[in-house]
């Protein structure tokens, strides 16, 4: 419903249940409702911006909601304090090449702040070997977490793309993790929910692309091109 048709209708509804008009049929209240708007449009102006502004609240209000509930979850991968004063979340496929080129600008961030909380969101959109070491990184996270963040931070800085599954598993042998076993559990139920559950907090947040972040609760889409870009949505 279009804002002016729904603030034509709450006038309507108001004026209706209201005695001193009830000796006035609907057309012809709607015809005195009409010329008052015509007579003053700033009325209608005003009404439109408290709607929208009361949309936008809304919709902030739940976006809040959902990106604390994604802080306190303990379903997707992380690194840091579980209490730390910062979190950073990265959506991201480890063949986009914008992402790779923001990693080291987090790494480098993380070294320098102790205090931060990391959680890595799996969003496998550009392939289907992106699709298999998302699923593998789950893996990997739910067996060794300080694995996990070596196995990421190989991916995300290497400068080619990852074509095959050769390459993931002789990633995953250099973690001193046995393949197939690696394989097989990268095909459960168990992983199917943490890739699924991240597509769908990404479709709420309308997360299209890679990458994306969200640092002390404020949403960056896109790549920062500098440190400070990080910093600055850092909350004192």
């Amino acid at each position: 419903m279009k804002i002016r048709t729904l603030f034509t209708s709450l006038i309507m509804a108001s004026v209706l249940s209201a005695p001193a008009y009830a000796e006035y049929s609907k057309s012809e209240i709607e015809n005195i409702i009409h010329d008052y708007i015509v007579n003053n449009p700033d009325v209608l102006i005003e009404a439109t911006a408290n709607v929208q502004r009361r949309q936008q609240e809304l919709q902030k209000q739940k976006q809040d909601k959902l990106i604390a509930e994604i802080e306190n979850s303990k379903l997707f991968p992380q690194s840091g304090p579980a209490k730390a004063k910062h979190v950073i979340v990265e959506f991201f496929d480890y063949n986009c090449g914008y992402c790779k080129r923001a990693k080291p600008l987090f790494i480098d961030l993380l070294k320098e702040s102790k205090d931060t909380k990391y959680i890595y969101m799996e969003f496998p959109i550009l392939s289907e070997i992106s699709n298999t070491a998302a699923r593998v990184g789950v893996v990997i996270y739910n067996l060794n977490k300080e694995k996990y963040v070596k196995y990421n931070n190989e991916l995300m800085t290497k400068t080619s793309r990852l074509s095959n599954e050769v390459e993931l598993q002789s990633l995953v042998e250099s973690l001193d993790l046995n393949w197939k076993e690696v394989k097989t559990m990268s095909e459960s139920k168990d992983v199917d929910e943490v890739i699924n559950s991240i597509r769908e907090v990404a479709a709420e947040l309308e997360v299209n692309g890679t990458p994306a972040f969200i640092i002390d609760g404020e949403i960056l889409r896109g790549a920062p091109r500098s440190k400070n870009d990080i910093t600055r949505l850092l909350k004192k």
